[in-house]
């Protein structure tokens, strides 16, 4: 039966339309490196949005910071896993991502990742002026940031844990999108610029010869509860929230959303940054007399 006031050509029956254009691989399971703002969302919402079999939480500590709290690891996803009554499988994993022993290890009790999120990352010394920085300031973000990321992938490839198909997305920034900004911590913005580069240089190795996809998110600065007892900290995202274009901030949500697109099988994105920032790192047009 048409559609009244369309061409003959648009016939198709709503009622036989799928629910959703995005499909996923069911039972399947998903790794998220960094159990913060962002893991924490993705973690209370992925098992019923894809169905999964199993789900490994990686951070480096045993505790995390929940809300205001700080909770072990263990028990938040033991949490998890009371929410999918016991249909999934939720592993808490504390793991240095730096050392190559211990991801190699890591990827060894849990082959056959699917998807993956990775989000941890360190920002030292914000808001201090690039010249005050020592050698340890930055080399210690390129470690975490850089490296780490480069380490999982290594040995996440070589393994065999990322089987072929597996969608990865990266999180290049939580405190100012990358390459646009530099007033939150330059060591961080250098190392997530290295990052970038990686990226964007060899996601199509990576896809090629392993048949591993990943692409990024570039999000920009979210307010944590911790974050909003820091003065200096709730001053700085006030700022940038009344610059948002938007007329907020990025949220978790906004980050679980983006990273389910780069899951689904209809994404033909690699090595593709998505900036997820309402707006804020847009160029501002001026229409009019230009301001004294």
């Amino acid at each position: 039966m048409g559609v009244p006031g369309y061409p003959p050509y648009f016939h198709e029956e709503f009622s036989d339309l799928p629910p959703s254009p995005l499909n996923y691989e069911a039972n399947a399971s998903a790794m998220i490196i960094g159990v913060g703002l962002m893991g924490q969302h993705m973690a209370a919402n992925v098992i019923p949005w894809l169905n999964l079999k199993k789900l490994i939480l990686v951070d480096q500590s045993t505790t995390i910071g929940v809300g205001t709290s700080k909770v072990a690891l263990a028990d938040y996803a033991r949490s998890v896993s009371q929410q999918s009554n016991g249909k999934t499988e939720v592993v808490d994993e504390s793991v240095d991502i730096t050392s190559e022993q211990a991801v190699h290890e890591l990827f060894l009790r849990h082959p056959g990742i699917r998807y993956f999120m990775h989000t941890a990352g360190i920002s030292p010394k914000p808001l201090t002026a690039p010249e005050d920085l020592t050698k340890e300031d930055v080399m210690g973000a390129c470690e975490v940031n850089l490296w780490g990321v480069h380490n999982v992938i290594k040995h996440g490839v070589k393994t065999g844990s990322l089987i072929h198909g597996s969608r990865g997305v990266i999180v290049l920034s939580t405190s100012a999108t990358a390459g646009a900004e530099g007033r939150a911590s330059a060591a961080y913005e250098e190392s997530k610029g290295g990052l970038l580069n990686f990226l964007r240089l060899q996601s199509r190795y990576f896809v090629e010869k392993y048949g591993v996809i990943l692409n990024g998110l570039a999000p920009s600065p979210l307010r944590g509860p911790m974050a909003a007892q820091n003065p200096t900290s709730a001053g700085r995202l006030q700022a940038v929230a009344d610059a948002m274009p938007m007329g907020a901030l990025t949220e978790p949500k906004h980050i679980s959303g983006a990273t389910m697109y780069f899951w689904a099988n209809e994404c033909w994105c690699v090595g593709e940054v998505l900036t997820t920032d309402g707006g804020y790192t847009k160029h501002r047009p001026i229409y009019g007399p230009l301001p004294n």
